[in-house]
């Protein structure tokens, strides 16, 4: 390789790299609210997973948003179901149902609190790769996802893809 190939291999990798670490800056708001969204499920779903995981859980939120099955949404995924009409009616204030939501973090009645930090800065990274599609999908078009340790009654009902760490994905 001649030492200008060398150069321009080296730009591009330095790019990618500083890519993968640059903060999403949206062309309009709405683009900054969907990546908030994927980094939110992110961070709160696989938190405690490899990074390869952060970016798979990811992945299977942009394959919803694909299928016709889902929202067209990251935002709309990530918070589908159903929501309390009560506080909605005496509150304004959107309450999901327990335990009826797509991604438990997101209706299980506990406050989510997010920290800086490693975990948060790996979500952010994982979110903008796969938001940008920079990578290809590593769970081979998985729409669901659960831990080993459960058993949910959909999975019987859908073929398995891959497990990453803890993590079995599943496709129909």
């Amino acid at each position: 390789m001649n030492y200008k190939n060398r150069v321009l291999l080296l730009i591009s990798v330095l790019l990618l790299i500083s890519i993968s670490y640059m903060p999403v800056y949206a062309h309009d708001q709405a683009r900054q609210s969907e990546y908030s969204c994927l980094i939110e499920a992110v961070y709160f779903e696989a938190g405690n997973q490899p990074f390869v995981g952060k970016i798979a859980v990811a992945q299977v939120i942009i394959n919803r948003v694909d299928s016709d099955r889902y929202p067209n949404t990251i935002c709309g995924v990530v918070h589908e179901g159903p929501i309390s009409e009560w506080w909605w009616d005496n509150h304004s204030k959107v309450v999901p149902i327990k335990w009826k939501c797509q991604f438990s973090y997101y209706c299980d009645g506990k406050d989510e609190e997010a920290f800086e930090g490693k975990t948060w800065n790996d979500s952010e990274r994982a979110a903008l790769i796969v938001m940008n599609g920079m990578i290809k999908d590593v769970t081979e078009g998985a729409t669901h996802y659960h831990a080993d340790y459960v058993e949910p009654y959909w999975a019987k009902t859908m073929n398995r893809t891959v497990t990453i760490d803890n993590h079995l994905f599943f496709k129909r």
